[in-house]
């Protein structure tokens, strides 16, 4: 046997080999003392192989900003009950939320066997599909995924990154007719959803980019974050590269001396970064 086989490693390629990067740190985050989080840490004591509260302490972690800790309590659901579809959907989001996508895509698939009914897992499928440039099965989990919107707020939180996909495809026909969906005055109510649906407004040309930054002060950062993303697709889209990728900085900036950190928009714009060489 060479040596090579001995060791289980390929020697030429050792050198370009930095441990750091794979190998996670244990060191994790001193968690917060909370009435809630006490009180389930107090139940799952008593009832260790009780899932549900496992799945209740991974919200409430990632509700406070704990998303490794928060996946790994849903890891400890899964152990207890592997054929749930909720638990491997929310460590998908948090699995997302760490930018380990190829996670989340990977749970988000096994929940929407197990559940292909549900929107949400579509459409976060579709958003790890689109972070991992896979813009073909991102549009294929856009596409299922609007089948089953219900509501305004639904449509317009998927046709904003079913459009992005699309025009990242060159299929700008197909991207084009997904905005006869987007009208005035639809009923949106939430305040996520109203982002994209402002979004979509200015890719319809019913408003110019810069509109969508009227905050001022805290408020200013979260239209950054919020709004950010979408308005540097819409500037590279129509050939202001250097606007455009000076746009994905700021969001980039912003989120990171935020608590936003993890939001979809800063980890696309950190994606997009990357692969230009501007990280």
């Amino acid at each position: 046997m060479s040596e090579k086989k001995k060791v289980g490693l390929d020697i030429a390629r050792s050198s370009t080999l930095v441990q750091e990067y794979q190998v996670a740190s244990w060191e994790r985050n001193e968690l917060p003392t909370t009435p809630e989080l006490t009180a389930i840490d107090e139940k799952i004591a008593k009832d260790p192989e009780n899932a549900e509260l496992h799945k209740e302490r991974g919200l409430l972690l990632a509700g406070l900003g704990y998303y490794r800790e928060a996946a790994e309590c849903y890891s400890r659901a899964i152990a207890i009950n592997p054929f749930n579809w909720e638990y491997y959907r929310h460590r998908a989001h948090r699995f997302v939320s760490c930018s380990y996508f190829a996670d989340g895509a990977a749970d988000f698939t096994i929940a929407s066997r197990l559940n292909p009914n549900d929107w949400n897992v579509w459409y976060h499928l579709g958003l790890s599909y689109f972070l991992l440039g896979m813009y073909d099965k991102a549009d294929w989990a856009y596409t299922r995924c609007a089948a089953l919107n219900k509501t305004a707020d639904d449509i317009c939180a998927v046709t904003d990154w079913h459009y992005m996909t699309l025009k990242r495809l060159g299929k700008d026909e197909e991207a084009a007719k997904l905005l006869d969906e987007i009208t005035e005055d639809m009923p949106v109510s939430d305040e996520v959803a109203n982002s994209y649906y402002q979004r979509l407004r200015v890719y319809k040309g019913l408003r110019a980019p810069e509109t969508l930054f009227t905050n001022a002060g805290d408020g200013a950062g979260l239209d950054v974050i919020t709004q950010g993303f979408g308005v540097a697709n819409y500037y590279r889209m129509n050939g202001q590269e250097e606007k455009g990728v000076e746009m994905l900085k700021k969001v980039v900036y912003t989120a990171e001396h935020s608590k936003w950190y993890a939001a979809f928009g800063c980890l696309a714009a950190r994606v997009d970064l990357k692969n230009i060489g501007q990280a």
